[in-house]
Parts: structure tokens; C-alpha cells; sequence
């Protein structure tokens, strides 16, 4: 099964984006790439189904994301965002918790999530004592405790923004993994080697409109990237499992 985005139209006061044609198979990594403000949260949290659209349609499995249930959005998608909401006044487990909170009590699952993020070893601990960094590792556990068998979709809105190198190395093989379950997983992102490191598909913005959608390497070219972010780009070798497009200083 695939994730589809059909004819995607979103207007927020001026900003228009789309429209949005992509599909993509399940079990790829797919990013959003971008200047700022060339809308790849906004189509981030559209495909999530937390943005509303103007027209057109995010098909999950052929069943449109907008149109499911709360209980059933919990079960297929999941949404980390960039600086995630996670209360103060709570204990990591219990926050990895709320995970579960539209779908059946799954202790297993939340242990689960904790250990494949590496917060298990602080469970008990305070989210207001958290770095920022723990924090949104601890929102990535909190999405991954939504996994069950009809879980389709993961999104995540730059996921690296606040992690070491060891966390987004193990984040890259983490998103691989769900991928290799049948998950599609979307990532908004500006960190390139991240992407290169696990992504199997890309969609490039510019102000609102799709100027590239297709395989990683078919999108992430040196002159297409050049010609939005208005910076000289580079093909690297050997970083990566694939090559990785950099700007060059």
C-alpha cells in the first residue's frame, strides 16, 4: 500500500502551498526539503492529518487521512513535531504513555518505545529536568508507542534540530527499521546527511510548490538544490549509504 497525496491546496493568510501531486510506496523514508518557509511543515502536519487542506486529499491505504476517526488516525498515523509539546509537570513514562492514549493500554509497547529511543534508563525522571534534546527523544518515544498493526504513516518535522551525532545516527537506523515494517515515514529536515543516511525518496518545495518529488538521489541533485536555496551544492561520496548533496561554503 502507498500514501498518496492528491491535488494537496493549504492557505495560511498569504502563504499558499500546492498543489501537492506525490506518491510514495509504503516502506520509504521520504523528505521535505526546502528553504524556510517553503511549507514542508505545513505539508508535514497535512499529511499528518492536522492540517486542514483546502482541496484535495491525503490517502492513506485509499482511505483519506482527514476523514478517519481521532481513534483511528492514533492507530495508522503518528507526529513528532519540531519543539514537541510534552508536559513539565510529568515523568518520562508517563509522557511516553499518552502514546497510547486513543488506543488499548500496551505496556509492552511503551517499553518498547523507550528502549529503541534510549529514555528507558530515565523513565522516572522529570521532563522539566530533560535537555531539550532528551525531551524531543522522549516525543519520538511517545510516537513510537503508537506502533501496532495498523500503524501506517510516521512524520516527523526536523528531527535533528536538537540531537548529538550518536542520537541522529540511531534515529536514521530507528526510521529505517520502521520503514522495513511497512511504516512510510515522512521527514522535514535541513540536516542533508541525515536525510542521505536513511532516506529512499524526497520531495522538494520553493515557496509553496512542489519543483521536485521522486527518488532521493533523482531529486536531491546539485542544480535543482542550487536553483532554490540560491547556494552552489556538492555531491559527496562515501558519507553515506548513498551520496549526499551538501552547499558548498
Amino acid at each position: 500500500m502507498s500514501v498518496r497525496l492528491q491535488a494537496i491546496e493549504v492557505g495560511i493568510g498569504a502563504f499558499r502551498l500546492g498543489p501537492v501531486d506525490v506518491e510514495v510506496p509504503a516502506g520509504s523514508v521520504t523528505a521535505l526539503v526546502g528553504p524556510n518557509g517553503s511549507g514542508k511543515t505545513t505539508l508535514l502536519r497535512a499529511v499528518a492529518g492536522l492540517q486542514r487542506v483546502c482541496g484535495g486529499v491525503v490517502a492513506v491505504d485509499g482511505t483519506s487521512v482527514h476523514g478517519m476517526r481521532h481513534a483511528e488516525r492514533a492507530a495508522r498515523v503518528a507526529f513528532v513535531a519540531q519543539r514537541p509539546a510534552v508536559p513539565a509537570a510529568m515523568r518520562v513514562r508517563e509522557v511516553v504513555q499518552l502514546g497510547r492514549l486513543r488506543l488499548p493500554s500496551d505496556a509492552e509497547a511503551v517499553q518498547r518505545a523507550m528502549q529503541a529511543t534510549g529514555v528507558h534508563s530515565m523513565q522516572h525522571a522529570w521532563m522539566e529536568h530533560l535537555s531539550e534534546g532528551q525531551r524531543h527523544r522522549v516525543a519520538v518515544a511517545r510516537a513510537l508507542a503508537q506502533r501496532n498493526p495498523a500503524l501506517r504513516m510516521l512524520a516527523v518535522d526536523e528531527p535533528t534540530a536538537s540531537l548529538d551525532p550518536a542520537w541522529a545516527a540511531s534515529l536514521a537506523r530507528l526510521l529505517r527499521a520502521l520503514a522495513e515494517e511497512g511504516v512510510s515515514v515522512f521527514v522535514a529536515t535541513h540536516d542533508f546527511a541525515f536525510a542521505a543516511a536513511c532516506c529512499t525518496h524526497a520531495v522538494l518545495l520553493d515557496g509553496g510548490r512542489v519543483v521536485g518529488a521522486g527518488e532521493f538521489a533523482t531529486v536531491m541533485q546539485p542544480e535543482a538544490l542550487a536553483g532554490v536555496f540560491g547556494v552552489p551544492f556538492a555531491r559527496v561520496q562515501g558519507v553515506c549509504q548513498q551520496p549526499v548533496t551538501l552547499p558548498v561554503w
